[in-house]
């Protein structure tokens, strides 16, 4: 039992370790776009914040696993350095329980990734799109900035000279320039955004209008008052459009608006939800293998590295084996056993190979020639 402690806190600190270095990583790149979307719309750090850690959930998927494969070759090539599982296989123990706590530690692993899969990311997805929406939608917010010329919309180039309440303003100038050959300013002493059944109308009061209506041409009409209709300037997919990662696993499996969704995206959604049922099982794979890799060299030091080589190499295969298996079930759903059974044979083959079970052995054969170890 202290044994089993013992590896396990010497992968899970590293496990730590990686997760938080590769979320980093990763959570600091994706974010960067979400900074044009905050400083075009006038938004605040904290809303910022609030963005990003809405993305964190669909991040863990990636971070999860690599993190637990880095940790699992961490913790091993450090026992395996400093000659502890030597003294353990001296003691006589077997490979398997000194991997057994590695794969308590896959099992946790396995059961935090499905529950982003099936929880987190798309409670984090949707809130995180309803909140662009909402943010893309607040015309008031990005048209009535005062003394600052904007753009909430392509297009749409608004200034304000001062702003008198929540939706008004004075000094107001508008350039609609959606059609370059009849591009459309607005100048108006005041204005309000107001809304309408019809959506957002920007009422200007006691200003004018100038068109181009032709090469050298320039309409100009004097108004008291005059309506832009905003709607057509509202950006932004609607909020109750979900895309795969906002869908719930029920969402996936029956989707609602399934009557109104081409047979392909049905097919996608299928696949998508054994994926995220299937994936956590690659946990255990990326102990295993790591496991029987480093094990398996015994107190040999020569070939750890081509081993480590070896092993990182294997379990990539077999995860791109896994994502194109997901790409073969979005054509036929038929086939979603295929997403289990990949990682399934993984498991299977990486515990062979653990056991020490060979094709020598089978046949009864002398073993080969042990490694010596490095002087």
């Amino acid at each position: 039992m202290r044994l089993a402690r013992y590896i396990f806190d010497e992968a899970f600190r590293p496990f730590v370790f990686f997760t938080a270095a590769l979320t980093a990583i990763v959570w600091l790149s994706q974010s960067l776009r979400y900074v044009n979307v905050i400083v075009d719309q006038g938004q605040s750090a904290g809303i910022f914040l609030y963005l990003i850690v809405l993305m964190l959930p669909s991040l863990m998927i990636f971070v999860l696993p690599a993190a637990l494969l880095f940790a699992t070759f961490y913790a091993l090539f450090r026992l395996q350095s400093d000659s502890e599982l030597i003294v353990v296989a001296a003691a006589g123990r077997s490979r398997f329980s000194v991997a057994a706590p590695l794969l308590v530690l896959a099992l946790l692993v396995a059961l935090m990734h499905l529950a982003v899969n099936l929880y987190l990311m798309p409670l984090g997805q949707r809130t995180l799109k309803d909140r662009m929406f909402e943010i893309r939608g607040d015309l008031i917010t990005n048209i009535l900035r005062e003394g600052q010329f904007t753009t909430p919309s392509d297009g749409l180039t608004v200034f304000v000279r001062e702003r008198t309440g929540a939706a008004s303003a004075r000094g107001i100038l508008v350039h609609d320039n959606r059609d370059p050959a009849a591009a459309t300013t607005y100048m108006a002493e005041a204005g309000e955004i107001t809304d309408s059944e019809a959506g957002p109308r920007f009422l200007l009061v006691n200003g004018n209008v100038q068109r181009i209506e032709g090469p050298g041409r320039i309409a100009t009409l004097q108004f008291d008052r005059y309506v832009i209709d905003l709607a057509p300037f509202q950006k932004g997919e609607r909020a109750d459009q979900r895309g795969t990662q906002e869908r719930y696993l029920g969402e996936l499996l029956n989707p609602p608006d399934a009557a109104d969704l081409p047979e392909k995206k049905i097919k996608s959604y299928i696949a998508d939800a054994h994926e995220r049922l299937s994936s956590p099982l690659y946990s255990f794979v990326f102990v295993l293998i790591p496991a029987a890799a480093i094990l398996a060299a015994g107190s040999a030091r020569r070939s750890i590295a081509w081993r480590i080589g070896l092993a990182a190499f294997i379990a990539l295969m077999i995860r791109m084996a896994g994502l194109g298996v997901r790409g073969v079930v979005g054509g036929n759903t038929d086939l979603w056993p295929l997403l289990y059974l990949t990682p399934v044979i993984g498991i299977a083959g990486a515990a062979i190979w653990l056991s020490g079970w060979t094709w020598r052995r089978q046949a009864g054969l002398p073993p080969p020639e042990p490694e010596t170890a490095a002087t």
